[in-house]
């Protein structure tokens, strides 16, 4: 687990990559995504967290490398509330998504979890505490991706968790003019650190913007 900035913390890889904000407040802890294992999850409690202060977890889209420990975390801590786009919701809240998912992919079997909240449109703010998650709709990927945008004051950073930009384009799930436009998007959001699914933590701005050009035909 490492330390990103101030109370904003990479737990670790499991599948994805999966991030965590302590935000200070009576709202506690906020995951993004869960990944697959509890076990990486439970380990915040080395690094003075608590894992039973974990509150509210923003999935960021429906594959299963993003989801799969969400049931065992509802149930070992039965405080924690789930978010997700609408348009990648019933697959999160459903059985028999497997492809979807890429559960048979990845040999595992998916328990569903019940949303607190399925965000609609191209722009939804889940207020905790004293952050505004600002929760973007970006399809391409997956027809409910999204990416987190986070301002901080101190240290006065933007920080985007833009899960999964490097994509892939999967065949009848992902559309591949949205992926380019949810690119470009994103760029215009000008983050000072990009927090990625899979490859990393891009900081400063430059390398941002460098790292999603790489993928804009």
């Amino acid at each position: 687990m490492k330390e990103i900035v101030k109370n904003v913390y990479h737990v670790g890889d499991s599948g994805c990559s999966v991030f965590l904000i302590d935000t200070q407040s009576e709202d506690g802890l906020v995951l993004i995504d869960c990944g697959m294992s509890l076990n990486m999850i439970k380990n915040i409690s080395k690094h003075d967290l608590n894992p039973m202060e974990i509150k509210h977890c923003i999935i960021t889209h429906f594959h299963i490398d993003h989801i799969a420990a969400c049931a065992d975390l509802k149930k070992f801590n039965k405080k924690v509330k789930f978010y997700s786009h609408e348009l990648d919701a019933d697959a999160i809240e459903e059985r028999g998504h497997n492809r979807e998912t890429a559960a048979n992919w990845y040999g595992v079997k998916y328990t569903p979890i019940k949303l607190e909240q399925r965000l609609k449109g191209d722009h939804a703010v889940l207020k905790f505490g004293s952050h505004d998650f600002e929760c973007i709709h970006i399809p391409g990927h997956t027809p409910g991706s999204i990416a987190i945008l986070l301002k901080l004051k101190e240290p006065k950073v933007k920080i985007l968790f833009g899960q999964d930009l490097h994509g892939p384009i999967i065949p009848g799930i992902s559309d591949y003019n949205d992926y380019q436009k949810s690119l470009k998007l994103l760029l215009e959001l000008q983050a000072d650190i990009l927090c990625e699914g899979h490859y990393g933590v891009f900081q400063p701005a430059e390398k941002v913007q460098e790292y999603i050009n790489r993928y804009i035909k």
